[in-house]
């Protein structure tokens, strides 16, 4: 019994064993065909999305075609990665030797797929219509020939994978088989639930393949409906930026990070952006103008806020004011989120501008009414009532309120020929419809008399008038006026006889002229002849002015303007001869023709015979003489006017007077010229002020001018004569100019002369001194007892010999400098200053000195650069070396202009200079005004020499303990 046990135990142990490894190696096998199923299906995918992927290409590029939108020359490059990526990985897997026949395909469709990546690569390069036609062409051609080739890859690796799947299901049943035998001993003992475990087992592996397979179909539907709605997708998105750019509004579609996606061509025309590019760019950078407001709106929009705006304005870039409105709002994607912004928008400028007009015109028509005194009335026949306006109202002088009676509204006509003319009119206007328009006197409700135009016109319904309706003017003034003005015509016709002068009108278009009785008579032609026209005028115009009256009529018509200074002879139908002035004005249509021309004609033959005898006299004058009326403008020159001022006497007439004096003489001649209308009375201006003229040419001229009254007829004129004194002015600037050198000259000898006193001076006192320590020294050493005293004073002599050569070089230093002719160039301050520091580095660097300068009003000057430098040494050096001990060094250079004169400035804290004590000897010759080792009095001094030979100055401030500040004037 225990050895069946012990064998019961080993064949179970045995059959747990031998089962553990077969499941083990079904589990192996079924894994390993499960990876390989995956890895088919990997490929079955790719190989389809290779067939979608050259599609859209296909498409896309069409589309390119048709728009040549940079948004689907992007999706393009895109597709392209795709399509070459998955082509690798097809490549790399298919390869092996398990896809031989798959490998072979797969290498058959490799020129086609080549072709379609390098004319998609063009393409993208080179995006214009010849290369998309052409290469669209090639990958139409290569794309017939791939996919059929890739379909039928994707056929056999389907296939391929079947075989492996009926490969593992044969296995499965051998190991079953080979197993069988094992478990069917003691199936029933111990193996019975292995047996079950691995009949489920093959079940799920069998569902497994199943659902494998309808994952394939499911994948293969999804990646189609994908690719459909990709390309739907952008089928839409592009139709929508079509919509938008063809919009005849103001339409922009912009993203999250408000750049242009799409953009209307009426955005573009209203906010002046033509030929400019706009897609892909920031909205704040096409519109740099847009403030914070703005902005901080358009990111609530972002937000999913909607911003509404009727009016605002937009002020441009360039100054310009935009009225417009706008209604922004997000845009969302398939997915819900926002995808950016919607602008409508519209320029309402124009529209604002034509509302305000509108509005401003509604108000001047209702001031005019006011101003014109012009109501509104109305007679309802049917409700037997009168209206009365505000304006009516008040001419009638009754109270706003004031509602008129059927029966007594008329009473207020005056009683007679204006009550009985508007009862027989309105009552006519009732019966036939027709409109009236009178001028009638009324009596106000106050018993004021007042003329008044009333307008009305009737209103019917079914054949029966229902009101009377009309307009009411207040016309006393306007009646008054036109009584006057009858009044007056009837003078006017009296003084056209005085004068003789005529009015005339004639129509171009009919050839008909119309005269005044007065123009009849000048001319002598028959009251009683009614058909005038320009021949009857022409006729009698005299045989010596024909051609220049004909030439003066057509220049009117042609540029339709008359004449300014018509005057002509004429002979009278008696045979008189008369000269006439004539006047006119030219009149045109809308076409610009002229159509009348009308004026006056004067005759002008005692004024024209006194004018010829006047300018006889006037000639006869040996200086320029010109005639000027009362308003300044030129009436008559003579010859010697002409041969002074080079002017014609046709540019000179009925011009302004100042053409002949320069701009600033001008306002001077104004108050002469006013002052004399005033007082007239015969002056000299050259008595007065200097006077000058000016000719033709711009050359001015000195002249001597009188001015004296001229009474005529038509007021006071002025007589100006003019003498041209230019020979004597030239001569009178000679004796001065002699004089001005001469005073120069005295000025200029008076300084040297004094520099000189200086100079001898300055020699006497610096010699003198180290002469008498020479003489000295000589004595004692001549009365020297032993050669220890006489080397002790041989070397005070070398001391005092290096004084004297140290003085004499510095005056021949000084000579040199005051006669020397120094060389002039542009040198700048700064670059003075700079080498300046350089120089004195040491010294600056020993006591920490602060240097500062400001050179920013100006920083060149013309100047020798020697002395320049020599001045910016001395200065900045005697600041260092008498710097205080208690504080840092601090110098500050700065320049200045004034007055024009560009003035230098040397400003230190250091120890300063008692001014009151030593001012007057600041600047001379080894003076000093400090205990140093190194102060020898010198620097100042040679200075000041280079600055005065520079025709300069140097000055000083100071205070004890503050510091200095050096002042030089160039």
């Amino acid at each position: 019994m225990i050895n069946a046990q012990r064998k019961i135990r080993k064949g179970a142990i045995l059959f747990i064993i031998t089962k553990i490894l077969v499941l083990i190696v079904v589990l192996l096998i079924v894994d390993g065909n499960i990876n390989e199923r995956k890895n088919d299906n990997a490929l079955i995918s790719q190989a389809n999305n290779q067939i979608t992927l050259s599609k859209n290409i296909v498409q896309n590029l069409t589309a390119l075609q048709e728009t040549n939108n940079l948004e689907v020359l992007k999706n393009i490059a895109e597709l392209l990665r795709k399509f070459k990526s998955n082509q690798n990985y097809l490549s790399g897997k298919i390869s092996t030797n398990k896809y031989n026949v798959s490998d072979s395909l797969f290498q058959l469709s490799k020129p086609y797929f080549n072709t379609i990546v390098a004319s998609t690569n063009n393409v993208i390069n080179y995006p214009n219509t010849s290369v998309i036609t052409t290469s669209l062409n090639d990958i139409n051609i290569a794309n017939n020939n791939y996919v059929p080739l890739t379909v039928k890859l994707s056929q056999r690796l389907e296939q391929q994978a079947s075989n492996n799947l009926n490969h593992l299901m044969r296995t499965v049943w051998f190991l079953a088989i080979m197993s069988g035998v094992v478990i069917i001993g003691c199936f029933f003992l111990i193996l019975g639930p292995a047996f079950r475990q691995l009949v489920k087992k093959n079940k799920a592996l069998i569902n497994a393949n199943k659902e494998i397979a309808f994952t394939k179909q499911k994948i293969k539907g999804n990646l189609s409906e994908v690719s459909k709605l990709k390309t739907d997708i952008e089928i839409q998105e592009r139709f929508n930026k079509i919509l938008i750019e063809q919009a005849p509004t103001s339409i922009a579609m912009l993203d999250t990070n408000m750049v242009y996606l799409a953009v209307s061509q009426r955005w573009i025309k209203d906010y002046k952006k033509e030929g400019q590019t706009i897609i892909g760019k920031s909205h704040y950078d096409v519109f740099p103008e847009i403030g914070d407001d703005w902005k901080q709106k358009h990111k609530e929009c972002l937000n999913g806020a909607i911003d509404v705006c009727d009016e605002a304005p937009f002020i441009r870039a360039d100054g310009t004011v935009q009225w417009i409105f706008w209604e922004v709002r997000p845009w969302f994607k398939a997915d819900g989120t926002i995808g950016g912004l919607i602008m409508y928008t519209g320029d309402i400028t124009e529209e604002r501008r034509q509302r305000l007009e509108k509005k401003r015109a509604e108000e001047i028509v209702e001031s005019t009414n006011k101003v014109a005194k012009i109501g509104a009335w109305e007679l309802d026949l049917v409700k037997k009532t009168v209206y009365w306006s505000k304006m009516v109202c008040e001419i009638h002088e009754v109270p706003e309120n004031y509602v008129p009676e059927l029966e007594t509204a008329i009473n207020f006509y005056k009683e007679g020929k204006s009550r009985d003319t508007i009862t027989e009119v309105v009552n006519k206007t009732i019966e036939s419809g027709e409109p009236f328009d009178l001028q009638l006197e009324i009596i106000t409700k106050k018993g004021n008399l007042k003329w008044v135009r009333t307008i009305g016109q009737a209103e019917f319904k079914m054949g029966e008038c229902v009101r009377v309706y009309g307009v009411f003017q207040d016309v006393t003034k306007s009646k008054a006026i036109e009584q006057e003005l009858v009044r007056k015509n009837e003078f006017l016709n009296f003084a056209e006889e005085i004068a003789l002068l005529g009015y005339y009108h004639w129509n171009v278009k009919n050839d008909t002229v119309k005269c005044s009785k007065t123009l009849m008579k000048i001319f002598g032609i028959n009251e009683n002849i009614s058909e005038l026209n320009y021949q009857t005028y022409f006729n009698h115009v005299h045989p010596k002015d024909k051609e220049k009256v004909a030439t003066i009529v057509r220049k009117t018509i042609e540029n339709r303007k008359f004449h300014d200074n018509f005057i002509h002879k004429i002979i009278t139908s008696n045979g008189q001869t008369k000269t006439v002035h004539m006047l006119g004005k030219v009149i045109t249509n809308e076409m610009g023709e002229v159509v009348e021309i009308l004026g006056t004609c004067q005759d002008i033959t005692l004024q024209r015979m006194a004018e010829i005898k006047f300018r006889g006299l006037l000639e006869s004058a040996p200086d320029a003489m010109i005639i000027v009326n009362d308003q300044g403008l030129i009436q008559i020159i003579n010859k010697q006017t002409e041969k002074m001022f080079g002017y014609s006497p046709g540019e000179l007439i009925n011009k302004p007077v100042e053409v002949l004096i320069p701009k600033r003489y001008s306002k001077k001649h104004k108050l002469h010229t006013e002052g004399f209308f005033t007082n007239p009375k015969s002056i000299n201006l050259l008595e007065r002020s200097e006077f000058y003229g000016i000719d033709k040419y711009g050359k001015e001229f000195p002249v001597q001018l009188s001015l004296s009254p001229l009474q005529t007829e038509e007021g006071l004129l002025v007589s100006a004569a003019l003498r041209d004194i230019t020979a004597e002015k030239q001569a009178e600037a000679r004796i001065l100019k002699s004089k001005e050198n001469l005073e120069v000259l005295a000025d200029k000898l008076g300084k040297q002369n004094t520099q000189l006193a200086d100079f001898v001076q300055i020699t006497s006192h610096n010699l003198r001194a180290p002469v008498s320590n020479l003489n000295a020294l000589l004595d004692l050493y001549n009365t020297a007892e032993d050669d220890d005293e006489k080397h002790m004073l041989f070397g005070k002599f070398e001391r005092v010999i290096n004084h004297l050569t140290l003085t004499l070089n510095t005056l021949v230093e000084a000579l040199k400098t005051k006669n020397d002719k120094a060389t002039v160039k542009n040198v700048f301050f700064d670059e003075i200053l700079n080498r300046t520091k350089e120089v004195l580095a040491a010294q600056i660097a020993e006591k920490n000195v602060i240097i500062t300068d400001d050179f920013s009003q100006v920083n060149k000057i013309s100047y020798n650069k020697i002395y320049l430098e020599s001045i910016f040494l001395n200065l900045v050096e005697n600041a260092i070396k008498y710097s205080a001990r208690n504080k840092t060094p601090e110098i500050h250079v700065n320049s200045e202009v004034v007055d024009g004169n560009v003035i230098l400035k040397f400003k230190d804290n250091g120890l300063g200079i008692d001014l009151k004590k030593h001012g007057h000897k600041l600047f001379k010759l080894n003076k000093v005004f400090h205990r140093h080792p190194n102060a020898k009095g010198v620097g100042l001094f040679m200075t000041k020499v280079q600055i005065e030979t520079m025709g300069g100055s140097i000055s000083a401030t100071s205070a004890v303990n503050e510091g200095t500040t050096f002042i030089i004037n160039f």
